[in-house]
């Protein structure tokens, strides 16, 4: 049977973009579209041909009013806990836009009502799913770069008008393009980030909110430092990439991968460069979450790999740069999770 899917934040763009998704995928079928601006609502129907019977200005009305198996949220992501609260206390499973909340107690409270209600809970880190990103940790795990020592990664976008959601949020950056990063890092490397030393300004000539430029030190839990920058504050790349740039370097013992953009170049010792094929892509990014949703709904011993919980080293690196940025030190980042941790027990104790 297919998994019926309420899309809450149906009118914004990454909304839209599930709505279609759902739409064309096998094993899923749409039962509603949320969101609480009725204009965008509007045009969400009428860009997906939906009858009014399937629009909501409100979740709790959709979960009330039609069958569902499953919620996608793509609300802003201030609403995000909210939405999720919703969807979980009810017992539905529920897939979340990055970021997966504004803030890491809120993360692990969710996921510790996921895990009471026994409702999957996944994170849609699509980034981690781009060909370049899974080439990157196919050659690592394969031990073509030997033990990685340092991972350089930029990303420079043009000054370019935000989402109202987006412009309102302090680090603006961090949340908007950083977490997605963040998490790839994470994911090419394989490890956890064990400590992390950032910095959220905005440049002298900059227009956007602050924190509109951002950079980081990471230290690895096994002892590789990454560093990683981002700005939507640069200039002179309007026509190359959609006003976009990315690069990073992963240096190895034995070699050192070049990413730019789409592009792979591997460095072995005392070997000319070579370029590395991404291979074909089989499925969007989007698939593969929705695959991995379908799964962990069908399969109670199935472990998303990016579920709630393993999301919440995600979120602790973010909640670790935040605080750094605010502290101007060092922030441990698998302390910050302890303590999150232990809030949300002593919180359910006395529930």
């Amino acid at each position: 049977m297919a998994v019926r899917v309420i899309v809450a934040g149906a009118g914004g763009v990454r909304g839209l973009d599930w709505v279609r998704e759902i739409k064309s995928a096998d094993g899923f079928h749409l039962s509603a579209c949320v969101d609480t601006d009725e204009d965008a609502l509007s045009k969400a129907a009428a860009a997906h041909s939906l009858s009014p019977a399937e629009c909501f200005l409100s979740l709790d009305d959709a979960l009330q009013a039609v069958p569902c198996d499953a919620v996608i949220i793509a609300t802003p992501a201030d609403l995000h806990t909210k939405a999720c609260e919703t969807a979980l206390e009810s017992g539905h499973a529920c897939l979340v836009e990055k970021p997966f909340t504004t803030n890491l107690s809120d993360a692990v409270r969710l996921v510790h009502l996921a895990e009471d209600k026994r409702a999957p809970l996944l994170v849609a880190q699509n980034y981690r799913y781009m060909r370049a990103f899974r080439t990157a940790r196919r050659l690592i795990q394969e031990g073509a770069l030997g033990r990685v020592g340092l991972v350089t990664c930029q990303y420079y976008k043009v000054p370019h008008a935000m989402a109202a959601s987006l412009s309102k949020l302090k680090h603006s950056v961090l949340w908007g393009m950083g977490v997605h990063h963040l998490d790839a890092l994470r994911y090419v490397l394989g490890e956890k980030v064990s400590a992390a030393l950032a910095e959220s300004f905005t440049l002298p000539w900059g227009e956007l909110p602050e924190g509109a430029s951002l950079r980081v030190m990471l230290q690895m839990e096994g002892g590789a430092r990454a560093f990683y920058s981002a700005s939507y504050e640069s200039s002179g790349h309007e026509f190359f990439e959609r006003g976009q740039e990315f690069y990073a370097r992963f240096t190895g013992e034995r070699a050192t991968l070049h990413l730019f953009h789409r592009w792979l170049v591997l460095c072995e010792r005392k070997r000319l460069p070579r370029f590395i094929r991404r291979g074909r892509r089989v499925m969007s990014e989007e698939q593969v979450l929705l695959s991995q949703l379908w799964n962990a709904i069908n399969d109670s011993h199935y472990e998303p790999e990016v579920s709630g919980r393993d999301n919440l080293q995600t979120m602790a690196v973010v909640e670790a740069c935040l605080r750094s940025a605010a502290e101007g030190r060092w922030i441990n980042t698998q302390e910050l999770l302890d303590e999150a941790e232990k809030g949300a027990a002593c919180l359910s104790h006395r529930h």
